[in-house]
């Protein structure tokens, strides 16, 4: 973003310093299959979804997320991840970000707690508000009993435990009107952004399970890690455009739970300097895991090897499919456009790839990883 936040009438503009990636994004072929097959599975069910909504769900374009993360899975069971996504989008939107955070916290814990014991036990009966929601997750984790192990569906639900209680966290600060600790933020982002929920459902679509002493193996968990985090940072990059646009047409600042935002006021800094630092962290973690990946590679089984590959198409995958979501660029589902962010990418690594002075995540530069 340059200093003076380009804004004219309802249009905001954001431009982003070079960010380093020299992965490439790779494209799954069969995204429009996808697309169809899941707007007509979501269609389905009785949500009593508004055109709107419906607009928004299509806006957020799943199949080119999930596309980019597995791009060589078979397209059938691909299906389940695109479908998984399109639900839970929808949830994030209704339960997690609309709405006082004081009111939304009853709704989002009732749901959220009914939505993980429907994917451990499926035809377990539950009752209360929006359990027409419960209907696809049902559908959901009945289809992926089908292929899932025992381990599989175990880590499913505990990472969506993990994303459930970090989205509490996130609540808990936007209710108190707060700003959480860049050093609390940073290891708390992965899980706010359902890094690993999001990850459980590709290893369950290639149909091998990772071994789980290679997936716990610490050099494992700090790539994990990496990839999580980095991609929820670029999150925050391509969405705080939508920040500044909500808080600017309800006169409201900018909220406090984003990565730009937080140093902002952390560090005093202006805008575009705090945009900037955010860029630069990015860039650091993302060479880091480069370096690491690198190292792992050559020893991995092939279940870990798809894993990680998994977690290298997430990083170029997500900067390229976050850039272009309406999810970003229709901020409220009505003002299509509102927003543009303007991107760049270099091949050029970071000067500093040193750990940054986070204590909470400085562990992933430890000599013994490698």
């Amino acid at each position: 973003m340059r200093a003076e936040d380009v804004l004219t009438g309802e249009a905001l503009t954001v431009e982003l310093p070079p960010r380093y990636c020299p992965l490439p994004p790779v494209r799954h072929p069969e995204e429009a299959v996808l697309a169809q097959r899941t707007a007509d599975w979501i269609t389905g069910f009785d949500l009593a979804l508004s055109p709107q909504q419906l607009d928004r769900m299509r806006g957020n374009d799943c199949p080119g997320f999930y596309g980019r993360i597995t791009p060589h899975a078979a397209t059938h069971r691909l299906q389940l991840a695109v479908d998984w996504c399109t639900v839970m989008f929808h949830f994030d939107d209704v339960y997690c970000d609309e709405g006082p955070p004081a009111q939304r916290l009853g709704l989002f814990t009732d749901m959220a707690t009914r939505i993980a014991r429907v994917l451990e036990t499926p035809d377990t009966p539950l009752d209360g508000p929006g359990d027409s929601l419960l209907a696809p997750v049902r559908d959901l984790a009945r289809r992926a009993g089908h292929w899932a192990t025992p381990t599989q569906k175990r880590r499913c639900v505990d990472a969506h435990r993990a994303w459930f209680l970090a989205v509490l966290w996130e609540i808990g600060h936007r209710a108190a009107g707060s700003t959480p600790r860049l050093n609390d933020y940073a290891h708390l982002r992965q899980h706010t952004a359902a890094g690993a929920a999001t990850l459980s459902w590709a290893e369950i679509v290639d149909g091998e399970e990772v071994p789980d002493r290679e997936l716990s193996a610490p050099a494992v968990r700090a790539l994990t890690e990496l990839a999580f985090t980095t991609a929820a940072f670029d999150d925050d990059l391509f969405s705080y455009g939508k920040e500044l646009w909500i808080a600017h047409t309800e006169g409201t600042p900018p909220s406090g739970l984003s990565l730009v935002e937080i140093l902002r006021r952390e560090h005093h800094l202006s805008p575009q300097d705090a945009i900037s630092r955010a860029v630069e962290l990015c860039n650091r973690l993302t060479h880091r895991f480069i370096e690491l990946r690198d190292h792992l590679l050559p020893r991995a089984s092939t279940p870990l090897r798809a894993y990680l590959d998994h977690l290298a198409h997430l990083l170029p995958g997500n900067l390229d499919w976050g850039l272009h979501a309406d999810r970003y660029r229709n901020p409220d589902g009505r003002h299509p456009g509102a927003v543009t962010t303007l991107p760049s990418t270099t091949p050029t690594p970071p000067a500093d790839t040193s750990a940054p002075p986070i204590p909470s995540i400085s562990w992933w530069w430890d000599t013994d990883l490698s």
